[in-house]
């Protein structure tokens, strides 16, 4: 009897050895029938494919705490609320399947806090989109476990799990993550073309490529360097803004040589501008960014970019990326610097393969007629494409993530627009509201409370207007109400109700009107004239409820 016991545990463990997926490997299985998915108790002593979420915050086993055995992972160094531990989850996670996850959460603080266990993934569109898969809140100094079930979209690829606090300074640990579902048996696309470890012609859809930071990835039949298809990346509002795709089965010690096709087209932008093929990669906790190669690119032109790379051995979690060149300084950034761009065939393969294939490409010269009829035929294919009219682009409308109010950029697009197209003003009613007392606030109620003050604000204008209008978050503390209809009446009134409201620190928002007036804007309204008419009254405004609360000194 004891010999078959042993037996059966070596040919358990076989098995799971050949059937764990790309993930934190302390203890990863798929049972039968497709139940436990991922297993994370850090007893191995190692962080694995463990790595900060957003670029901050740090990794390392903590042998003080623990929910079972002797180690969790302690997340340190937050400044951001969504700074946590992540790691990919392509290898788990499909459309259409519904999951079951569970998580422990301790945490040191003086408070109650809110935690989530989120799921990023990408739409069809491009776009980034975000689900929790569990979360609530969690007491100080005391293990407590988050549970969820949930039905991945079915628009959705390119899956990274992370871990977060709403309080973006909190320190905790984390401990026993599972994972129950249906075993992910999808074919991922882009992988072993033509012999490639990674070839991506985008005929097929994203093909898991996602957004790197704030832009879109939009599959178009625009332009294209191979096929009828390319991606586009546009809406980018940084220099390493750009397409990204997970890149974990690279070989760890091995050279690899990577190539992609790069093209960009518009008046507005500089004859020849400089891009960059790079790699992110997890080491011992901490993110590490590797430069592959950079080069010039002319405009109008597909050109290849091509480098070669060996990986670390110990590197996880590994991405790849193109981006625009870096700028030191923010302020001489221009608009070459973010634009928008084409990429297409994409390889990365081991160079040992990329020699063999060359040589076998000396020994079909006799081919080159054929080949060059062919590139003819394409050129004609891509000069008929560039004489057709650009496609205009759906732009998405992005939200401010602590208020939910239309961000800064939503904003300008809107007055962009009613500067084009002035009339639209004469139906427009604008409010500007800035939160009193927030450096108050934050220097002696701490900046926890100043960021419910302005979440405060931003749910009570949101509140009012409803389906009347949009609010948008300009600034730290300010705000903007566009309405289709008189509000003054009802943002005063809710404002000076909320302000009566003790919420333990001091509530004070001060408010300016205007609108289209014909007398002083004429027939053809001005929306920066408007603008600076409510801003003015705000501004008077706000010296008044400074001067009868002189104690709170400034705002």
């Amino acid at each position: 009897m004891k010999k078959q016991i042993i037996s059966f545990s070596i040919i358990f463990m076989m098995l799971a050895v050949l059937i764990a997926p790309n993930v934190p490997a302390e203890s990863v299985c798929y049972a039968e029938g497709g139940d436990v998915l991922f297993t994370s108790d850090f007893e191995d002593g190692a962080l694995n494919a463990w790595t900060p979420f957003g670029g901050g915050g740090k990794l390392t086993l903590d042998t003080t705490v623990s929910h079972s055995g002797d180690n969790s992972l302690a997340v340190t160094e937050r400044t951001q609320s969504y700074h946590g531990p992540s790691f990919s989850g392509d290898a788990l996670f499909a459309p259409n399947k519904t999951y079951t996850v569970s998580a422990w959460i301790y945490h040191k603080s003086d408070s109650v806090k809110t935690f989530s266990w989120t799921l990023k993934y990408v739409d069809s569109l491009g776009t980034s989109q975000y689900m929790q898969l569990a979360g609530g809140e969690i007491p100080q100094k005391v293990w407590t476990e988050i549970t969820g079930t949930v039905t991945i979209p079915e628009d959705s690829a390119n899956y990274l799990t992370y871990f977060e606090c709403a309080n973006a300074s909190t320190d905790f640990n984390i401990d026993d993550a599972v994972i129950i579902g249906d075993r992910n048996d999808r074919e991922e696309q882009g992988t072993n073309k033509k012999g490639y470890l990674y070839s991506f012609d985008f005929e097929n859809g994203n093909e898991l490529w996602a957004p790197r930071g704030d832009n879109r990835l939009i599959r178009t039949d625009e332009y294209s360097h191979t096929g009828t298809h390319s991606i586009y990346v546009t809406n980018r509002n940084k220099t390493w803004s750009g397409p990204t795709v997970n890149v974990n089965d690279v070989k760890r010690g091995v050279s690899y040589f990577y190539s992609a096709y790069i093209m960009y087209t518009g008046d507005e932008y500089e004859d020849v501008h400089g891009f960059r093929m790079e790699l992110q990669y997890s080491q011992n906790g901490e993110t590490k960014y590797q430069l592959i190669t950079a080069k010039d690119i002319p405009k109008d032109k597909w050109t290849r970019i091509t480098g070669t790379y060996i990986l670390p051995e110990d590197a996880a979690d590994v991405a790849f990326y193109l981006q625009t060149s870096n700028v030191d300084e923010p302020e001489k950034i221009t608009e070459s610097d973010l634009m928008s761009f084409y990429t297409d065939s994409v390889i990365i393969s081991e160079t040992s393969v990329i020699h063999r294939e060359t040589a076998v490409k000396a020994l079909i010269i006799l081919c080159a007629a054929a080949a060059a009829a062919l590139l003819i035929r394409a050129l004609f294919l891509l000069i008929a494409k560039r004489m057709r009219k650009k496609k205009e682009v759906l732009k998405s409308i992005a939200k401010d993530a602590m208020t939910q109010c239309y961000n800064r950029n939503a904003y300008e697009k809107r007055i962009d627009e009613l500067t084009k197209e002035p009339e639209k003003c004469k139906d427009l009613w604008f409010a500007l509201c800035d939160v009193n007392f927030l450096k108050y606030i934050n220097d002696n109620l701490g900046h926890e409370k100043g960021d419910e003050a302005i979440t405060r604000c931003g749910r009570l204008l949101m509140d009012v207007v409803g389906d009347d209008g949009e609010v948008y978050r300009t600034g730290g503390d300010e705000f903007v109400c566009i309405t289709r209809k008189s509000m003054q009446e009802q943002i005063r009134e809710a404002l000076a109700k909320e302000s009566e409201e003790d919420k333990g620190y001091p509530f004070a928002v001060a408010s300016g009107f205007a609108a289209y007036d014909p007398e002083t804007d004429g027939e053809s309204p001005d929306i920066s004239s408007i603008t600076e008419r409510s801003d003015k009254e705000m501004y008077e405004n706000k010296q008044e409820i400074k001067a009868k609360n002189t104690e709170y000194s400034r705002k």
